[in-house]
């Protein structure tokens, strides 16, 4: 069954299923992508899929629009994802995604909004979150 995306701006979604049985995903505009991936560039308005597991080590950000020392030193603080194993192993949350979301900066802001919101948004979507922790630079 195609999954479909309401184009409808929903400012408050009440969350009902417990924490303990949901499946969390991470969406950031931090930059985040992972050794081998391309690195975003300038007004960039790709995305990167980044799987779960990856090796935090290996995650890399872009400088530009923000400092990114904090970023370098640990990853965590704008890509959760050594949290997130953390509180899978305690019991906390459910799941995690099979996968991330992660993008730069863009300053094509109409296209972001009508065009790579909207991908993003499908690919999240499909992926089927309970939650959705959203991070940035």
């Amino acid at each position: 069954m195609p999954v479909q995306i309401a184009r409808a701006c929903v400012p408050y979604t009440p969350f009902k299923k417990k924490l303990e049985e949901s499946r969390v995903a991470l969406v950031t505009t931090a930059g985040v992508y992972a050794e081998g991936m391309e690195p975003f560039t300038d007004n960039d308005l790709s995305f990167r899929m980044i799987p779960q597991g990856v090796e935090p080590a290996s995650l890399k950000v872009v400088p530009g629009h923000y400092d990114p020392a904090s970023a370098e030193a640990d990853i965590n603080c704008v890509f959760p994802v050594e949290r997130l194993a953390e509180l899978l192993s305690a019991g906390k949350i459910g799941k995690i995604a099979d996968y991330h979301v992660s993008m730069g900066l863009a300053t094509a802001l109409r296209k972001l909004k009508e065009e790579t919101s909207w991908e993003i948004a499908d690919k999240v979507a499909r992926m089927r979150p309970d939650v959705v922790i959203l991070t940035g630079g």
